[in-house]
């Protein structure tokens, strides 16, 4: 009894042959699409490049060449750049942003923003409206929040016939 495979093939290609080759970039995203979800947390290259199964040394020199950025480089900009949210539309500190981002100098934080934005995170901030210069609340709704729950006069109660 003759056994061919059911594509009509002799047997002799493996399915790796078959297979259309996935290109490097694919390999890529993966690692980027992991700074991107998880910039918060303290993943580095080296994360970065198990998820896309690749060494640190290939994963790093490929992602420059297709990207034009280091790895790094890119974690980083993405954590500025979220911070740079953060500023505008949040009243935390500085402080608790940056460690918020994943970054754990207040320090090389400050002197990262600076370099990308060209002014301090606090100058940043003064630059944008405050968050609560944002938010928006109809004036009946503040009318009825901001009434007092108390009476402020007494008013006699009614006189109880018997």
């Amino acid at each position: 009894m003759d056994r061919t495979s059911p594509s009509g093939s002799d047997g002799s290609g493996s399915r790796a042959e078959r297979r259309t080759p996935i290109p490097r970039e694919r390999h890529l995203l993966r690692g980027k699409e992991l700074a991107d979800a998880r910039y918060a947390d303290p993943i580095g290259v080296v994360d970065m490049a198990a998820a896309a199964g690749l060494s640190v040394a290939h994963f790093s020199r490929t992602f420059s060449d297709v990207f034009g950025e280091t790895p790094r480089q890119y974690l980083l900009t993405r954590r500025l750049e979220r911070a740079a949210s953060l500023l505008r539309n949040t009243d935390r500190s500085v402080t608790e942003i940056c460690f918020m981002v994943g970054l754990e100098s207040l320090g090389s934080f400050t002197t990262s923003f600076g370099r990308m934005y060209r002014m301090t995170p606090t100058e940043y901030r003064g630059a944008h409206p405050p968050a609560s210069a944002l938010a928006r609340i109809p004036a009946c709704i503040a009318r009825a929040r901001t009434r007092p729950k108390n009476r402020t006069f007494r008013e006699d109660p009614a006189p109880r016939r018997s």
